[in-house]
């Protein structure tokens, strides 16, 4: 039974690839773990996670169905206005892998709603490094609020604002802005779904007002790795992300010191683009 219940599983994975990548439902069984069915279909934990809502990868039910890419990567729902260009920015990708992971062309029109795969190795070829603090820009967006004192948005005092936030859509992806491991990945207050990374020099990131948060705590992540989505949990006015550096001495410092310039979030390092639009 278990022979060839494992076969129609097999059988669904094929075809799926062979109609383009997408994702198959993978009913979890008695003894199951995350992390075997992971190796099992050559994926990465991020990429699972971020399809689905696991409150405990170490721990999955009986019974319930996960959802599984046929490839190894992350999908992205395009949205009003956007282009393969855009697109490819938020993911420090190339347009023109994407467009072949999805069959485009340029002369081919995305619309809103439709789903596209971006390949894991297509992501953050085109993430900027500060080559002083080792540091990446976690998303791709316009900086709305800047570290330092300002006006509190909900009560207009005058408050402390501990990081830089970065206005750009919902479900856009955030990235890890350096190597280490995820020591919180819950809801916490006013930030919302929140994510703190511990760095190995001592400092940390914290990533606020997610979304969907793709990682969990203890997991080691490398800079550039996928950690969650963009949303307006907690106390937000609208999509962005919340982004912070505390140093080893837990002070708030101001990101834009170990980033490099806004100009340089996403540097194409071979030719121009490809001139398809974008914002």
């Amino acid at each position: 039974m278990k022979a060839k219940f494992a076969l129609i599983l097999y059988v669904l994975f094929i075809f799926a690839n062979a109609c383009g990548v997408g994702s198959i439902r993978y009913l979890v069984r008695p003894g199951d773990r995350l992390f075997n069915i992971i190796r099992d279909y050559n994926l990465r934990i991020s990429t699972v996670l971020d399809l689905n809502c696991i409150a405990n990868p170490r721990q999955l039910e009986p019974g319930e169905f996960i959802n599984l890419p046929t490839g190894d990567g992350f999908f992205y729902e395009v949205q009003y206005g956007d282009s393969i260009d855009f697109i490819a920015k938020l993911f420090f990708a190339l347009a023109e892998e994407i467009m072949a992971a999805n069959d485009l062309k340029c002369t081919s029109v995305i619309y809103p709603g439709q789903r596209l795969f971006i390949p894991l190795e297509s992501i953050n070829v085109c993430g900027s490094i500060n080559p002083g603090t080792q540091f990446t820009w976690p998303v791709y967006g316009k900086i709305s609020s800047e570290f330092g004192w300002r006006k509190d948005p909900f009560t207009g005092v005058s408050t402390f604002h501990s990081g830089i936030d970065i206005a750009v859509q919902k479900d856009a992806p955030v990235f890890a802005s350096k190597d280490g491991m995820v020591m919180e990945a819950q809801e916490s207050g006013g930030y919302g779904l929140n994510i703190i990374i511990q760095h190995y020099d001592g400092s940390k990131t914290r990533y606020s007002h997610l979304n969907h948060i793709s990682v969990y705590v203890g997991q080691r992540v490398l800079r550039g790795e996928l950690i969650g989505r963009v949303g307006e949990t907690g106390r937000a006015t609208g999509p962005h992300l919340h982004f912070e550096i505390i140093d080893s001495n837990d002070q708030c410092r101001n990101p834009r010191s170990y980033l490099t310039g806004i100009n340089y979030m996403y540097v194409r390092r071979e030719a121009d683009s490809l001139g398809v639009g974008g914002r």
